[in-house]
């Protein structure tokens, strides 16, 4: 009887398990297919093969508008070929097209002279395009490319091994300490020689702890020869995770990711998919933490990017229940900020942790369809055996 029993039990939670993934599986069919009718068919408010964007200014004047930037688009693709493993034959074929429709996008946002470093916004239409003030401010807030596009163009574009070499060299010259150091970091950072945010060789260098992620993660996955900037970059990013500065000061440390639930995401990607010995010392405070901001956030966006993060680490959380795109859509996502804008990027620290809270130089960047692939990640991520 007792062999009986067990057979029945293992046999219902096979059965619910199976149905579980099946029902998953449909979401995930209809979610690419979703996505793909998201991406802009021709040249108009959005440049073909991008995905519509939406910015906000965080204070008055009240400024909420279409934004015509390459990053939701090149992060969608990145992740988009991350996953190409793990889909069905129709839902790959579907996820190579949009990979393969965005590629002709990218040459709007190169920089001028050809070289494989890119803008956020297309080249030459400077910063923050129809904002009230600060368009008209372009020669002194210009930032040039940027190392976060650039990197993830590289990837989600499949860049070969000599334009990826280029894009490091331009990131060695520009990193702390080599031609300017650093004045926006806390002290006790300012001379490790880390990579910097932005690739023009007049800017000051800066830290961002969610931009050292991707950068530590572009090096390692195209596997490029690790110079004293990696092993710096490394070094700055133990010291975050020590510091716990994601958790205490997510704001300073990272400007335009900001966001606590975020930058764990960025951490988990990193440290689940690479084996570093200096980082992977923090991964059980990462899951401790992780666990906890996920125990008192009700929001869905965040739910979905922490537990996506325990799932890279190989945990299993309570499972985040959609039951399709209609409730998804309706349960706030839109308004979900993955990406923000402050103007505080190389000032010293004084001045820095003003502007890093004054609302009028703060925006908000929102984008449904990375929304609904973050989603589609969990979803995947969840499945795995």
């Amino acid at each position: 009887m007792k062999y009986l029993f067990t057979i029945i039990l293992f046999s219902f939670f096979s059965f619910k398990r199976a149905g579980a993934q099946t029902n998953d599986s449909l979401l995930i069919t209809e979610l690419v297919r979703n996505i793909a009718g998201l991406q802009s068919r021709e040249n108009g408010k959005y440049i073909k093969g991008c995905f519509p964007s939406f910015r906000e200014c965080a204070g008055a004047p009240h400024n909420y508008r279409p934004d015509n930037n390459i990053f939701f688009t090149a992060i969608i693709c990145f992740t988009l070929r991350n996953m190409l493993a793990d889909l069905n034959s129709e839902t790959k074929r579907i996820a190579a097209g949009i990979i393969a429709n965005a590629q002709p996008a990218y040459f709007v946002y190169q920089n001028a002279a050809g070289f494989p470093f890119y803008n956020f916004w297309p080249t030459g239409k400077g910063i923050l395009p129809h904002t009230f003030f600060i368009r008209h401010f372009n020669k002194l807030l210009g930032m040039g490319e940027d190392a976060d596009d650039a990197m993830m163009v590289a990837m989600a574009s499949g860049a070969n091994d000599s334009t990826c070499a280029v894009l490091k060299q331009r990131m060695i010259e520009v990193s702390n300490g080599n031609k300017k150091t650093i004045k926006s970091s806390k002290k006790k950072y300012r001379n490790i020689p880390a990579y910097s945010t932005y690739l023009g060789l007049q800017m000051p260098p800066d830290f961002d702890l969610g931009v050292h992620c991707n950068t530590i993660y572009f090096m390692l996955d195209r596997k490029l020869s690790l110079v004293k900037q990696d092993s710096a970059t490394i070094q700055l990013l133990a010291a975050n995770l020590r510091n716990r500065d994601y958790i205490r000061s997510p704001v300073f440390v990272s400007p335009y990711y900001a966001r606590r639930s975020v930058l764990m995401y960025h951490l988990a990607r990193l440290m689940g998919k690479f084996r570093i010995p200096e980082l992977d010392l923090y991964l059980p405070q990462l899951t401790t933490d992780l666990e906890k901001e996920l125990a008192v956030t009700d929001d869905i966006m965040d739910r979905i990017i922490l537990s996506t993060s325990l799932l890279k680490l190989g945990k299993k959380p309570a499972p985040v229940n959609i039951t399709g795109i209609p409730e998804f859509e309706k349960s706030g996502t839109d308004k979900f900020i993955f990406f923000q804008a402050r103007a505080a990027f190389w000032y010293p620290t004084a001045i820095k942790k003003i502007f890093l809270h004054w609302s009028y130089l703060q925006y908000y960047f929102y984008c449904p369809a990375y929304n609904k692939l973050l989603w589609l990640e969990y979803l995947l991520e969840r499945n795995r055996p």
